[in-house]
């Protein structure tokens, strides 16, 4: 008799648990897929019927990672009629996920094994930036398409506008030079991001210069 739904959902939830586990108390290359079963409570047969390889396992980790932290949000949901605090709302979401302990340490497990493992950089790409970006950009071409922003390239503005919101916090955490951010802090980051995006990128009226005159011969 096949398994149901619920009971494959189960395994592989407890299959994402231990590896997580695994992977922030071992590192990449240290982690096995034999251990990774033995936590989860299954076989290793089991482990690669749902994930078939541990780049693959370790790329779900980081997504799962990103899904739970932008849990019941979406980015259709903000309103591309008022950028500002939409804007306000991504760039929130975006640091509570980067700023989390967990993504901290999969990133720092990252800097330290890409090297060893260059495909992890690919995975932790995808799987993390990247899904991050996605939903930045596509709030970016609603607000272009409403005439909110003026952004061009809604892609490149995406990416502007998580850099600023990072700004030098993930370095600093990321280096341990600073364990917890006050909240105040966080939304001083944040509207300070807002607003020199939308100096660049809002809807202020645009004036049109005049041309500039030719200089006689």
């Amino acid at each position: 008799m096949e398994e149901t739904r619920s009971a494959l959902a189960k395994k592989e939830t407890a299959i994402l648990e231990a590896a997580k586990r695994s992977f922030l108390a071992r590192g990449y290359g240290e982690a096995s897929m034999d251990a990774i079963a033995r936590e989860a409570g299954v076989s290793k047969a089991t482990v690669y019927a749902h994930f078939a390889s541990k780049e693959e396992l370790f790329g779900a980790v980081i997504a799962g990672e990103c899904e739970r932290r932008f849990a019941a949000f979406s980015a259709r949901e903000l309103s591309p009629a008022e950028p500002a605090l939409s804007l306000a709302v991504l760039g929130r979401r975006f640091l509570d996920l980067i700023l989390s302990p967990e993504a901290i340490a999969l990133h720092r497990i990252i800097l330290g094994e890409v090297s060893r493992f260059p495909v992890l950089g690919d995975v932790f790409w995808r799987a993390g930036p990247e899904r991050n970006l996605l939903q930045i950009e596509a709030f970016m071409k609603r607000a272009q398409s409403a005439g909110t922003l003026f952004c061009g390239e809604p892609r490149r503005a995406a990416e502007e506008f998580a850099a600023l919101a990072r700004g030098e916090l993930q370095l600093r955490r990321l280096l341990g030079l600073e364990s917890g951010i006050e909240e105040g802090a966080l939304e001083e980051a944040v509207a300070a991001a807002v607003a020199v995006f939308l100096r660049a990128y809002g809807p202020q009226e645009r004036v049109a210069r005049p041309a500039p005159r030719r200089q006689r011969a």
